[in-house]
């Protein structure tokens, strides 16, 4: 057989590292099964047949669930667990085998017929929990129609080791099951560096390359893909010279990455000595070990969406308890700062549908308006605060009376503990993601009315610039250097100050080298990144002067365009931080 040419494909470089393996092309399974009558004699066999591919079905998610449980977390296996529940789904069982029985259909056609007859409802509500539902239903018919078919294709979470995932883009539930084990790396036609998808890459340490346009149609299975996630490259069938030129860089970043164990146990400080407090990011249990494992002073965003995506219903306070409190406990004494559900945008939350979701009811506006969910969720965190140093923060607020609001929540849920006798901290604190333009324009007030702001720069830059942070088609005009970003960040970090509190920034900036640079100029107290991450970044603040950094970001804050801001930041790395020209961090040329 003819070797495929070699073809370079580029994106935008979302999740660092090198990956090659044999392509898995993600597609949604669509079987159409054939129409067929039964002879009389054969209903008693199809009927078998059928309840041994439920049962062959049912015993491959039993088993997918306990792996899943086992090498990623129980947090995972919850959303294995509903479809465990959806595949013992009685309407359709029954539904199907009358069909079988009464009408002579084949089993394929049968239970076809059946999940389309009872999903139409689902598919055609506007309802975003029925949406949701469907990617479940869809998922577990595809599973049994594969068992009654014969055909031995197999979900992500059971492909082979070394496997290199391409695909248009996958909905949160899907991002969350990625295992590094298995996936070494992923190319996304859409999306871009703050995507879901992009974000849980890059928590998972798996090289990803997104924005790449067209490219499902052109790959095949099996064919050999190398993933370059610090350039953005995707490369189809990789030519022995090109993989011969990436193995010295590989070893030379090995190399380099094991040079940064020696700061694992070394505080984040400054070469004039500013302490900088370097927390994780997370979203699961086993982030937060990763976190710890390498040397994160705390969770700086502790993301709880997942809760609810995994479950397709509002987990209880109990079920989130648990989980707060194990995060709380790993950190203690350092601070583990829990955001309140961020739902809404492309996390939805069931009984919404909007035409502009991340211009609409998300976030605070939305838990605000749902105030059982936000009850439980406060007396969770609160109860969890009895156990380690835990604060919270709210997302997306755009007014004080917001923040008002959900302080007259964070009261009547500290009351309803004293109640029912459950402790908490009496000192906990209360803060705000600064991540709309009007929140950094009145963060000197919001600062007065709480105990410290976490700049979210990923919305930020977004809701500045206009620009739609998942969209491919527009990603490259996303810059978190544009001035007028720089400005609201120097304004946020002020008013902090000034109000006596301390600033954060837990967004994407945080995890550039350049951007670094800039925030330790502005004055930022304290940076959240992804765990992966700790190490490298631990390194470049060490070799940073503070005071030398803000003489530089207040030439920055006077420019007019993110290109001049780049070029500054660039001259002033080669002049006045010559070391920090030894790390690998993410993109080292800032684009």
């Amino acid at each position: 057989m003819k070797r495929k040419p070699e073809k370079s494909c580029r994106g935008i470089p979302v999740s660092p590292g090198f990956a090659f393996g044999a392509v898995r092309v993600y597609r949604q399974y669509a079987p159409d099964p054939v129409e067929r009558t039964l002879e009389p004699s054969e209903v008693a066999d199809e009927l078998k047949r059928f309840r041994q591919a439920l049962s062959a079905a049912g015993h491959e998610l039993h088993t997918l669930h306990t792996q899943v449980k086992r090498d990623l977390g129980s947090d995972f296996a919850d959303f294995i667990q509903v479809q465990l529940t959806l595949i013992r789904d009685e309407e359709v069982i029954k539904g199907t085998e009358a069909l079988i029985r009464e009408a002579r259909r084949n089993a394929e056609f049968a239970y076809a017929q059946t999940v389309k007859l009872l999903s139409e409802p689902v598919a055609k509500s506007a309802d975003p929990l029925f949406k949701e539902r469907m990617l479940d239903i869809a998922d577990v018919a595809n599973r049994v129609m594969r068992n009654l078919l014969g055909d031995d294709s197999r979900s992500l979470l059971e492909v082979e080791p070394g496997t290199v995932v391409f695909a248009h883009d996958l909905p949160p539930s899907e991002a969350a099951l990625l295992d590094p084990r298995r996936i070494v790396g992923l190319v996304l036609e859409a999306g871009g560096k703050t995507s879901h998808t992009a974000i849980m890459a890059k928590a998972k340490e798996i090289p990803a390359v997104a924005g790449t346009g067209p490219l499902c149609e052109v790959v095949t299975d099996g064919q050999k893909a190398f993933v370059d996630g610090y350039r953005g490259l995707a490369i189809l069938s990789p030519s022995a010279n090109r993989l011969r030129a990436y193995d010295d860089e590989i070893e030379r970043r090995r190399v380099y990455r094991q040079s940064l164990s020696v700061l694992l146990t070394r505080d984040p400080v400054t070469v004039d000595g500013r302490t900088i407090d370097l927390s994780a990011n997370i979203e699961f249990v086993a982030e937060a070990r990763a976190g710890k494992r390498y040397g994160a002073r705390g969770v700086g965003l502790f993301r709880t969406e997942y809760m609810y995506l995994a479950k397709r219903r509002p987990p209880t306070e109990e079920e989130q308890f648990l989980v707060y409190a194990e995060v709380a406990r790993l950190f203690k004494p350092y601070p583990v700062i829990i955001r309140t559900f961020d739902l809404g945008g492309d996390k939805v939350l069931a009984g919404y549908s909007e035409a502009n979701p991340f211009l609409g009811l998300r976030a605070i506006r939305l838990t605000l308006g749902r105030l059982d969910l936000f009850g439980d969720q406060l007396r969770a965190i609160l109860r969890a605060s009895a156990f380690g140093n835990v604060k919270v923060m709210f997302p997306m607020v755009s007014t004080i009376e917001e923040l008002r609001r959900a302080k007259l929540e964070v009261g009547k849920a500290k009351g309803a503990l004293r109640e029912r006798g459950l402790e908490f901290d009496p000192d906990f604190e209360v803060g705000v993601m600064v991540e709309t333009p009007s929140a950094a324009i009145m963060a000197d007030r919001l600062a007065h009315e709480c105990s410290f702001l976490s700049i979210g720069s990923n919305d930020l830059t977004q809701y500045t610039l206009a620009v739609d942070r998942g969209n491919e088609h527009v990603a490259r005009l996303y810059d978190h250097f544009h001035p007028a970003v720089l400005r609201l960040i120097k304004q946020t970090i002020d008013a902090a100050h000034q109000q006596g509190i301390w600033a954060g920034m837990c967004g994407e900036f945080a995890s550039d080298l350049l951007g670094m640079l800039l925030l330790l100029g502005m004055g930022i107290d304290e940076m959240s990144v992804s765990p992966g991450v700790i190490p490298e970044a631990k390194g470049i603040i060490r070799n940073i002067d503070a005071g030398a950094a803000a003489e530089v970001a207040a030439q920055a804050l006077k420019l007019g365009t993110s290109l001049e801001v780049k070029h500054l930041l660039r001259r002033a790395m080669d002049r006045k931080f010559p070391k920090l020209t030894e790390f690998q961090f993410e993109e080292n040329k800032g684009k």
